[in-house]
């Protein structure tokens, strides 16, 4: 029993020993930020430390955006020798690999760590890239808009994703309308990956001309439900042929007074109005076939939609302050009219 326990903790003794053959300067190393699309190597500098020589079998990188260089010749003891580790930086946000060195010291593997950032620009941050956030899926966007869109028209918008969780993320969209399609690149993200999700627009399938606004949904995880926190608010354009009042006689003209309304200090009143004057330069009768707001911070009056040729209207303009948080665009009004040279005009409304 004696002789049995002595050779067991002298087999134990041997494996630690064996297992500091390789000592590392640092196990981990943060490479920082790097460019996008411009590699960036580690170095791991490595001793042995112990009497017989030390091989490095393998380094398995565990992934193909590593590239590992490592001697192959036996390294002597005392003697020093280094493992170069260059990721690829094919994608943008963060990095964190392990790294397996195999060698003849131990059956176990040594782990060693790479982290770092990769960036469109040398101090910019996850936060700068993606500054929209649902859950902990990172977005260059939550506003997408197709401005100028004809009937029969199909356009497409990318928004970038970045996975900031733990675990491989599958997106998913709820509540896509009938004109819009929806393409994942990959489909599945690892951690600390990047993709894309590409909306299609089939205007074909949009009722009428003006602003058609709807709200879809990203799902932060399996049978997640909608709310205003996975909200990705979707804008269509649709602007009327201008070709199909070539053909009048006399042509309306559309002029505003202005296409930056300031409004001024907002401050702690609840709302504040201006003006914006409509006028028919042409000598046709101007039509205004739409009028509409880009999301509920505003409300907007005019006393007529038919204006005579020469003819001036104003139109109020009230910025509502309890409606501010929850929009995710700019406060605008759209205006589409039969001026074949002009059939669409937004005016953007500014406060301070």
């Amino acid at each position: 029993m004696k002789r049995t326990l002595v050779i067991a903790l002298a087999a134990l003794f041997s494996q630690a020993v064996s297992a500091q053959k390789i000592s590392f300067d640092q196990s981990t190393i943060n490479v920082g930020t790097t460019l996008w699309h411009k590699p960036v190597t580690a170095t791991f500098r490595f001793k042995n430390k112990d009497r017989e020589p030390l091989i490095i079998q393998e380094v398995d990188p565990g992934c193909g955006c590593l590239t590992p260089i490592f001697p192959t010749h036996p390294i002597q003891r005392n003697e020093e020798g280094m493992i170069a580790v260059t990721y690829d930086a094919e994608m943008l946000g963060r990095f964190d690999r392990y790294i397996l060195v195999k060698t003849n010291a131990s059956e176990k593997p040594v782990r060693i760590r790479m982290k770092g950032l990769v960036s469109i620009g040398e101090k910019k941050t996850i936060d700068d890239l993606y500054p929209f956030r649902i859950g902990d899926v990172c977005l260059t966007t939550n506003n997408v808009e197709f401005p100028d869109v004809q009937r029969g028209d199909t356009a497409t918008y990318r928004i970038e994703i970045l996975n900031d969780t733990k675990e491989v993320y599958t997106p998913q969209l709820m509540h896509l309308p009938p004109y819009i399609t929806a393409q994942f690149s990959p489909q599945m993200l690892g951690r600390n990956r990047r993709g894309y999700i590409d909306l299609t627009l089939h205007s074909d399938q949009i009722p009428s001309t003006g602003l058609t606004q709807t709200s879809i949904y990203l799902a932060r995880f399996s049978g997640d439900k909608v709310s205003r926190e996975n909200e990705i608010v979707v804008s269509a354009i649709m602007v009327p042929d201008a070709s199909a009042f070539v053909g009048e006689l006399f042509h309306p003209q559309l002029k505003v007074s202005t296409t930056n309304l300031k409004l001024g200090k907002l401050g702690h009143r609840k709302r504040v109005t201006g003006s914006v004057r409509i006028t028919n330069a042409g000598k046709g009768v101007l039509r205004i076939t739409s009028l509409q707001v880009f999301n509920s911070t505003l409300q907007i009056s005019i006393p007529k939609r038919e204006l005579a040729a020469g003819e001036s209207i104003d139109m109020k303009v009230t910025l509502l302050a309890k409606f501010l948080k929850e929009a995710k665009s700019k406060p605008r009004v759209l205006i589409i009219c039969n001026d074949p040279e002009h059939t669409k005009e937004t005016i953007t409304v500014e406060y301070e």
